[in-house]
This record gives structure tokens, sequence and C-alpha cells, in this order.
């Protein structure tokens, strides 16, 4: 369940990052809760991917639409 929420947290970086961000974190927390070791890595991945992915995405909006 870690390794999902890690590559879910990846993909947020380029692609939806609300969509598979939040997926990833709640992939992560399962993990954690069933004691994963890689857990807290989904986690952090998954936070990194949305917050990136939604600022990379706001510069490409303004950069696209002059706002």
């Amino acid at each position: 369940m870690s390794i999902v929420g890690i590559v879910l947290g990846a993909v947020a970086f380029i692609f939806c990052p609300p969509g598979f961000g939040i997926a990833g974190m709640i992939c992560g927390f399962v993990a954690k809760s069933k004691q994963e070791r890689l857990a807290p890595v989904a986690i952090g991945v998954s936070i990194a991917g949305l917050v990136v992915g939604m600022v990379l995405g706001l510069v490409v909006f303004r950069g696209m639409y002059g706002g």
C-alpha cells in the first residue's frame, strides 16, 4: 500500500495534483496504520506532489493566460 502511495504522490507532481495527491496521502495513512515501513515516505511524497503540483499548475496557468 505504501508503494501505491509513493507512485500516486509522484504522479501528482505532473497530473491532477488534488486527485492523485490526496489519494496518495490516503494510501500512506492506511499503510501507516498497517505498520508498513515506507508509509512516512508515501505520505511525504504525496504531500510534496500535492503542493508542488498545485504551484506548478498555477505558474503554468498564469504563464498561459497572463493573469
